[in-house]
């Protein structure tokens, strides 16, 4: 091929690079434009410590340094936070971008294991696949997008700095890794099975070659050296200082604080307990002055120790979020399982050399990391960064089975100048029909997420007490659900899963003004409170101010009296 072609083609795969990264931005921008969401769970919290972070309040949103969430959303929220000056848009600026920004090393993965025409399935496919688009806004933390985008970029960035012997890109994937981490903590799995891949890669390398002479295994041990080198330090760039914050604050080293607070308070969870959950979770600490999640004494909660007290029971809770596992990861709202035979048509449907042996490695691996998640409990939104890789293999089994399909229709069906076209376009057919099936099925999978504690009527709440009692920063809502102090822009303090004079004691100690109950949350979770949804009961240190049915069933808004 002349140098004047290679430019041609070179320009024209840029191009329809360009095309498809431009429609999974229009798809992710028409989404966050014309559904409506509601900031809920997680979300809150994130968006609420970068805009404190921001504004000089310090990395809290309770009173006291957060050490359960990790700063890196809150950082990217907190950047489009001062420019927009709306906590929501700049969430879903985040979402539009980072979920756009994934493309690229999607597609330089595709292109780098299997083909230009893979990369562009595989763009094709992420660009609409619902579990990427539209189901991340109802999953209550928004943080997927940039933790895929940094997760996937770090194996891109490791696959071509390996592949290229170029030390200074092998650096640029321990930077993104540790940004994966600093995202979402369980990101430093990523990072293992980095260091993991780099090191048995190169031995193997290492060995073959050693026909090469001692000179020649110098050399190439110096380079593993200076690779392993370029991603520890480009990782721990990122990764220390937050653990050196976290070890101030806690006085302990530790990879995630939240690891051992998560697998205690979310035993039962994994079998649908959500009674047994929502006590461990927002029972009172042992001051009664505090709820436990956000509670010091949550911080050296040990993981290890709760398995050790009852290792029949850890083995039986990993069975379950196996077969948990397998029903969520390939169901219509994730990866339908009737894709799983192009899934192997992509991966086994030719021979592996050397080189291709070396990058599936690679993907494989990448399986690895949510598989931690068996030993906690089993979510959509856990699971879900799985979903590229997978994406990559159904996209190289699409390309397979349009060949087959442009090859028999051009024998059977065409000659001359027809039998072209069907070579040129044939090979898309497959690709074209699983496309249009993810368009349409987009607006049912939405509909049929799991949503959790997901409530218009929450954010519906929060906009009336803005709206009509003035409520300011420094207003103080006690509710189950962050989304109402989100949308009355007020400070949140959770309500305790306790008795009413414990929620009492407990709301007068953190200088609570309104109360918010919702008759959902004391039907399933809470009875003890129920006799707060009765008028005639309301307890003298209450007073009612709103009831909302907008939903066709109870939120009720007390104001917390002043003690006399």
């Amino acid at each position: 091929m002349t140098v004047r072609a290679k430019a041609i083609s070179r320009n024209r795969e840029w191009l329809w690079v360009g095309l498809l990264v431009a429609l999974a931005f229009l798809v992710r921008l028409a989404l966050v434009l014309f559904v409506e969401r509601v900031v809920w769970g997680d979300e809150p919290f994130y968006l609420w410590l970068g805009r404190n972070w921001f504004e000089g309040r310090g990395y809290s949103f309770t009173g006291y340094s957060d050490v359960h969430h990790t700063p890196g959303y809150p950082f990217l929220s907190a950047v489009f936070y001062l420019i927009t000056g709306n906590l929501e848009t700049a969430s879903d600026i985040c979402y539009v971008l980072f979920g756009t920004a994934l493309m690229l090393p999607l597609y330089g993965l595709a292109r780098r294991i299997y083909s230009r025409e893979v990369g562009y399935i595989a763009l094709l496919l992420a660009a609409v696949f619902p579990a990427l688009t539209g189901t991340i806004l109802f999953w209550g933390t928004m943080t997927e997008p940039p933790y895929y985008f940094f997760t996937y970029g770090a194996m891109f960035a490791l696959l071509a700095g390996m592949e290229r012997r170029r030390a200074w890109v092998v650096f640029l994937a321990g930077l993104a890794a540790g940004a994966a981490y600093i995202v979402r903590p369980e990101g430093i799995a990523y990072f293992a099975i980095l260091l993991f891949y780099l090191l048995v890669v190169r031995l193997f390398e290492w060995i073959a070659g050693r026909r090469g002479g001692e000179g020649q295994a110098a050399v190439r041990a110096r380079r593993i050296a200076l690779e392993l080198l370029c991603l520890v330090v480009g990782f721990a760039l990122i990764f220390m200082p937050y653990m050196v914050y976290v070890r101030l604050e806690t006085g302990a080293w530790m990879i995630s604080e939240k690891a051992g607070v998560t697998f205690v308070t979310s035993w039962r969870l994994a079998y649908g307990d959500t009674v047994a959950f929502d006590k461990a979770t927002w029972g009172l600490d042992s001051t009664g002055l505090e709820v436990f999640f956000f509670s010091r004494e949550s911080y050296h909660v040990s993981m290890v120790e709760a398995i050790l007290q009852a290792p029949g029971e850890f083995a039986r809770l990993v069975y379950q979020n196996i077969l948990a596992f397998l029903s969520q990861a390939f169901s219509p709202r994730m990866f339908p399982y009737f894709f799983l035979p192009l899934v192997g048509l992509g991966l086994f449907g030719e021979a592996w050399n050397r080189t291709r042996a070396k990058r599936e490695f690679l993907l494989l691996l990448s399986l690895l990391p949510v598989m931690a998640f068996l030993v906690f409990f089993i979510q959509e939104r856990y699971i879900a960064a799985l979903l590229p890789t997978l994406i990559l293999w159904l996209a190289a089994g699409l390309a397979k089975l349009g060949d087959w399909v442009a090859g028999t229709a051009c024998l059977l069906f065409a000659s001359g100048r027809g039998g072209s076209a069907w070579r040129r376009w044939g090979t898309w057919v497959p690709t074209l029909l699983i496309v249009a099936v993810l368009v349409v099925a987009l607006p049912r999978v939405m509909d049929n997420t799991a949503r959790g504690s997901f409530r218009f009527a929450h954010k519906t709440v929060g906009l009336w007490m803005k709206d009509n009692l003035a409520t300011t920063r420094d207003t103080v809502i006690m509710a189950r659900y962050p989304a109402i102090a989100f949308y009355a822009d007020a400070q949140w303090e959770p309500t305790p899963n306790a008795t009413w004079p414990e929620v009492l004691r407990y709301a007068r100690h953190v200088g609570a003004d309104y109360f918010v109950l919702d008759s959902r949350e004391v039907a399933k979770l809470r009875p003890q409170l129920a006799f707060l949804m009765d008028e005639s009961q309301i307890p003298p240190e209450l007073e009612l101010v709103h009831v909302d049915t907008s939903e066709g069933e109870r939120l009720v808004v007390y104001r917390i009296k002043p003690n006399s």
